[in-house]
């Protein structure tokens, strides 16, 4: 809409080698990048080798997964310790306070896939809820 890389690059605040390198996958866009383009970025799970017909599973499947791997340990150290992982790190992620480490991923199975999907827009002369 903006008419080429160099215009839409002006708009957003970025260089249009950044937006070039992002179109081309050779750079991830940032999230500014994704806001000014109207896109959400999110995580979604696959297990290792899977291929392209295994399901999805979104981040909320994922942490259950883990928390049911743990209580059938027993504890967090105990599903740690026979793991090899770092108790603080797979705290933090069942805290919300950091996303999972490849570790983590590696003893459940699952690869971890970065998804990109467009904001619904408002159709013309609607009004915009106050």
């Amino acid at each position: 809409m903006a008419g080429n890389q160099v215009r839409y690059g002006e708009q957003i605040g970025v260089s249009h080698t950044t937006v070039s390198q992002i179109l081309n996958g050779r750079r991830l866009p940032s999230a500014a990048f994704l806001d000014a383009a109207g896109f959400d970025c999110f995580a979604r799970y696959r297990t290792v080798g899977g291929g392209k017909d295994v399901p999805l599973i979104n981040s909320f499947q994922f942490f259950t997964q883990v928390e049911t791997r743990i209580r059938t340990v027993g504890s967090l150290r105990g599903f740690c310790r026979v793991n090899g992982l770092n108790a603080s790190s797979v705290s933090k992620f069942l805290n919300d306070e950091a996303r999972a480490t490849d570790d983590l991923l590696r003893v459940m199975g699952y690869v971890r896939l970065t998804c990109y999907r467009r904001r619904p827009t408002k159709p013309a002369g609607e009004a915009v809820a106050a």
